[in-house]
């Protein structure tokens, strides 16, 4: 029964994919989104008292923030002895609609609320991209799911749409981020020391990765042939990585920065550390991208295609020769990602002493 006895799924592992933490684990996940979520209430409700109209974007900014917990907890509605179609109902309810819609959402809000205050773009252009993004999703959001469901046995035309429109809901903060970069004669009107530099092209290579990881490159593993041939191959890790850190974890990234700036003086404030970081990031995952996860993820779907499925993900391919070159190949950009990581630490713990000392 392993280590827990016949409660491991409480406080082992719950046995689904993606959703991998115990009960009691994911309990404490909720609450610490709940922790964050009265941070972001105490931080916004000047603003939203300010705003009379309960549609606009502050108000949305709260909404879409009560969505990341609120839409996370359809992962505790199936239990230990559930049946398996409940539990997967509901697993894809948090792996689709929370990480690929509510999160959407989310940063679309966040990136319009932002981009608008510092004047990067109109505030009419940020919150109709808040409107085409909600409008989106919930009209194309459950829909999206259905690329999840290749092997239920759903039809090929229901699983069409899914790849359709799940790849739509990345349209309106790519929008957003190319106007954005079309704004950047704000930057650059301002001189080489506007303050918030740095954090704008942060956001636009939210805009960026997320057009290439999350639209093109998931849109490339959806239609339902390519699901025939390719599902489970190394073409998703390509879909993930540029998807995952390219969009949220530059966004954590470019919201930090933002939040930063408010805090230090110019004196603490290096633009020089952040243009190294930006490029070697951006740089480094770009590299990855191009030279391991692209070659890699192709080389397997000739494979499937010439060969079959199962002769793709067996050992001969899935850890032969060609893989484990492709895979070393990535250690150069894998150390130029994390020279960029090791560079935004540097920045941060500069600017915190320097900040510190100054206060002293």
């Amino acid at each position: 029964m392993g280590m827990f006895g016949g409660n491991g799924f409480y406080l082992g592992h719950q046995g689904y994919e993606y959703i991998e933490l115990g009960r009691i684990w994911q309990l404490l996940l909720i609450a610490g989104m709940i922790i964050w979520l009265v941070l972001v209430f105490r931080a916004i409700i000047p603003a939203i008292k300010k705003e009379d109209d309960t549609g606009g974007i502050t108000h949305m900014l709260l909404y879409s923030s009560i969505a990341i917990p609120l839409f996370y907890m359809a992962g505790l509605m199936y239990t230990k002895g559930s049946h398996l179609s409940d539990a997967e109902y509901w697993r894809w309810w948090v792996v689709h609609l929370w990480v690929e819609a509510f999160f959407e959402v989310f940063a679309t809000v966040i990136l319009a609320f932002i981009l608008s205050r510092i004047g990067a773009v109109s505030k009419k252009f940020a919150i109709t991209s808040v409107y085409a993004s909600v409008t989106l999703y919930l009209g194309s959001g459950v829909i999206g799911t259905f690329h999840h469901l290749y092997w239920s046995g759903t039809p090929s035309p229901i699983i069409a749409l899914g790849a359709v429109f799940s790849a739509l809901e990345i349209v309106p903060l790519t929008l957003l981020g190319f106007e954005a970069a079309h704004n950047l004669r704000v930057v650059e009107g301002a001189g080489k020391n506007y303050a918030y530099k740095w954090p704008i092209y942060f956001f636009i290579a939210v805009a960026f990765w997320n057009m290439l990881g999350a639209g093109v490159f998931g849109f490339l593993i959806n239609p339902p042939i390519v699901l025939y041939y390719a599902q489970g191959l190394n073409t998703t890790p390509l879909h993930a990585h540029t998807a995952l850190f390219g969009v949220y974890g530059l966004l954590a990234i470019a919201l930090m920065l933002f939040s930063v700036r408010n805090i230090v003086s110019q004196k603490a404030w290096s633009d020089k550390l952040l243009k190294w970081g930006f490029w070697l990031l951006n740089g480094g995952l770009l590299a990855m991208t191009l030279i391991s996860l692209v070659p890699s993820g192709f080389y397997q779907l000739y494979q499937s295609v010439k060969h079959g499925l199962w002769y793709a993900r067996s050992p001969e391919i899935a850890s032969g020769e060609v893989i484990r070159t492709l895979s070393w190949m990535r250690l150069v950009p894998d150390l130029i990602f994390i020279s960029g990581a090791v560079v935004m630490l540097v920045f941060i713990v500069r600017a915190a002493f320097i900040r510190q000392k100054s206060h002293a």
